[in-house]
């Protein structure tokens, strides 16, 4: 009966730890067979205190959350500093070299540099990291090498995803050491597989957390600034005008009218030559049409009238026998 009971555990268990395998990955509650019992079969449940985890945390995915939050002070919070400038030089090239030089001597690094040249005028813009606590005193150090027009500096403060992530990696290296001891005891095919499949999905987790870790770490270790830099605008004097300045002036504007009028004429010349050809022909002809026009009507009105017969010859009536 004992050994029954037994059996029918070890087939529960191995269907739940299957199950298991496409659950969550940060913890689940799972059996395996510890090694001597008779059969390979489960004789003790693995709770998740006994894979490292904090009893009573387990949800109700399998997940486990420990809670190791601690008070946050002003002096162990994390922040990220970004900061960007923009500034005129005298000499781009001279700045741009200046810097690099500083960030050698706050033991920062150059990320990025791109300088471009338009009309003989150099325009640059570096990108470089320096530690944290030396970015201020570097900004300034950068201030003093050209006339700053711009500056913004921005603080992120990221302390809750460094503590999420700390305690993360820690519920999950426990699992893992505890899973890699399980998977020294364990004496079962079945139980070797589920357990070799359970610790390379939480190493996986744990290495890409650790990864962001790192990576947030240095975030917070290196401060970006980046200074965009163009070269000083000049304004060139004017001088006061005078006498000479306005005959200079009249004469150049006397030049330029009779140039710009001899330039008209040469440019209408052809077509008056063409109007004069064709145009006096044209109307001289109309005017003698006129003329005559007028001639002939100024004539029939004439014989109109002496054709006609006049009042007294009406009255008169006509001649006696």
């Amino acid at each position: 009966m004992r050994t029954r009971l037994a059996a029918v555990a070890a087939l529960a268990a191995g269907a739940f730890l299957l199950a298991g395998c496409g659950g969550s990955d940060t913890a689940s509650t799972t059996e395996f067979a510890a090694p001597g019992d008779a059969g390979g079969g489960v004789s003790a449940e693995i709770a998740p205190d006994s894979m490292g985890m904090p009893q009573g945390e387990a949800g109700a995915d399998g997940s486990v959350s420990s809670d190791t939050t601690t008070p946050m002070t002003a002096t162990n919070r994390e922040v990220v500093r970004t900061g960007s400038m923009s500034m005129e030089a005298s000499d781009v090239a001279k700045a741009v070299a200046q810097i690099r030089t500083l960030t050698a001597a706050a033991q920062g690094f150059v990320s990025a540099e791109n300088t471009t040249a338009s009309d003989d005028v150099a325009y640059s813009s570096i990108t470089v990291q320096v530690p944290a606590a030396k970015l201020d005193g570097f900004v300034d150090k950068v201030s003093a090498l050209g006339s700053v027009t711009s500056l913004d500096l921005t603080s992120q403060d990221v302390t809750s995803q460094a503590v999420d992530l700390d305690a993360r990696i820690k519920a999950l290296q426990t699992s893992v050491d505890r899973m890699t001891d399980l998977l020294a005891q364990a004496s079962d095919v079945s139980d070797l597989m589920a357990i070799e499949s359970q610790l390379s999905s939480r190493q996986a987790e744990l290495d890409a957390l650790k990864a962001q870790r790192t990576w947030l770490s240095q975030q917070v270790a290196m401060s970006t600034l980046s200074v965009n830099l163009s070269p000083v605008r000049t304004v060139e004097a004017v001088e006061s005008p005078g006498f000479s300045n306005g005959l200079e002036n009249g004469w150049a504007a006397l030049v330029s009218t009779v140039g710009v009028a001899v330039t008209a004429l040469g440019f209408f010349l052809p077509f008056l030559i063409l109007l004069a050809i064709v145009g006096v022909p044209v109307t001289i002809w109309c005017v003698w049409m006129v003329r005559r026009h007028k001639r002939r009507t100024i004539a029939r009105a004439a014989a109109l009238r002496a054709s006609a017969p006049t009042p007294v010859d009406v009255e008169a009536g006509p001649p006696q026998p």
